[in-house]
């Protein structure tokens, strides 16, 4: 029996490690479904929500995995300090029993996926975090899901990953846009809008990327449009002059980039040093990091990408203007989303008390929250639907 426990577990991490294919077979008919999932049932009916299931202690932690190293060290740098900084604006707001709320943070930049769980482990049994806030990373926001969904932990995550929801675990809640809705959203504009047909996409040679550009595609033959040219940035660091070359040669209406944050901000700076002034879109994870940025190539391009925030509310203003002080930088959209979340989890922490299930269903009432990073408004899968747009980075 031993034996046989040993190899479906083997099977079951298999199926979870990141990049897995489960073996596939053609079928020539769509078999009909034994059961089907309403919309309308209760989202979560489990245990967990009684006095008994109450975390103990006098500190409450909300868990922050951030790459506090590495490549994407900025990004995990502006996820603690906006955390922090939220912790401080609510420090006055006790929870009752004089119990306060502080942060359990654990570095996701680990070289394998094996660290990277080992830390979500740490979070969510041995500091007891009563949420977790993940970074834009799907590898990450995946193996925090797993975990939370078995033992019953809240995530807020900052990725852009559609498949996060679409498997109907109750305990994920996505802040901002999906992949597909910034896809569609860009083809609209591109296409629709500006009536234009000549279009490049430059991506990184991932999964990530391999999706935006199957998602690009499919969203192009949607319009009617020619399907666009390709260049795949293979290896890092960039050899910058064969890129600018193709960009050249193909003299495109408008360029699509499906990169992360540095990648994309080393392109657009060669485009403009080369004089190619094309119209731009970046995908949110490319502009997380360059979203106030000021530069004076960026400042004169024509570079747009997804936000959830039209106007500067007061709130907003406020908030760029504290964590600028703070840290010398302008708040991106990790740094504005990640406070939201603790800001969400802080007041479900106040009506619900430190109890994770009721924590997670104070957050899936957001609806129409107004947060730095924009509204926020969670439907019944943990999707952020409220209204987002284009906006141009100045």
């Amino acid at each position: 029996m031993r034996d046989r426990e040993l190899a479906l577990c083997a099977v079951i991490v298999a199926l979870l490690l990141p990049g897995f294919a489960a073996p596939t077979r053609a079928q020539t008919t769509t078999p009909t479904p034994y059961a089907s999932i309403s919309a309308e049932v209760e989202r979560y009916a489990g245990p967990g929500r009684a006095s008994a299931y109450d975390l103990t202690g006098q500190v409450v932690r909300i868990g922050l995995l951030a790459p506090l190293h590495g490549a994407r060290k900025a990004e995990g740098d502006a996820m603690v300090a906006a955390a922090q900084m939220a912790l401080r604006d609510t420090a006055s707001q006790r929870l009752t029993r004089g119990r306060h709320v502080a942060l359990a943070v654990e570095d996701s930049s680990g070289p394998s996926w094996g660290m990277v769980s080992d830390a979500v482990i740490r979070l969510m049994l041995n500091d007891e975090a009563v949420a977790v806030i993940t970074s834009t990373s799907r590898v990450d926001t995946h193996l925090c899901e797993q975990v939370g969904n078995r033992i019953g932990v809240p995530v807020l995550t900052l990725s852009a990953d559609p498949t996060t929801t679409q498997v109907d675990i109750p305990w994920i809640f996505r802040m901002g846009p999906s992949d597909d809705q910034q896809t569609q959203g860009i083809a609209q504009d591109i296409y629709s809008v500006r009536k234009l047909q000549n279009v490049l996409l430059i991506a990184q040679h991932d999964p990530e990327s391999s999706r935006a550009i199957q998602e690009m595609k499919q969203a192009t033959s949607a319009f009617g449009a020619r399907a666009p040219g390709v260049i795949a940035l293979d290896e890092l660091p960039l050899n910058l002059r064969p890129i600018m070359r193709k960009i050249e040669a193909e003299a495109s209406q408008a360029i699509v980039i499906s990169a992360d944050p540095s990648t994309a901000a080393i392109l657009l700076n060669a485009l403009r040093s080369a004089g190619v002034k094309t119209l731009c879109y970046l995908f949110q994870d490319a502009s997380s990091e360059m979203r106030d940025a000021s530069t004076s190539e960026l400042a004169a391009s024509d570079v747009w990408t997804v936000a959830g925030a039209d106007e500067p509310t007061g709130n907003r203003q406020r908030f760029a203007a504290r964590f600028r002080q703070s840290t010398g930088v302008a708040p991106s959209l990790v740094a504005s989303q990640t406070y939201d979340a603790v800001i969400l989890t802080v007041q479900a922490l106040q009506i619900a008390g430190p109890n994770r299930a009721r924590v997670r269903d104070e957050i899936a009432k957001a609806t129409n929250y107004e947060g730095v990073s924009g509204k926020i408004s969670f439907d019944r899968e943990g999707n952020d639907n409220a209204t987002w747009h284009l906006v141009q980075l100045k």
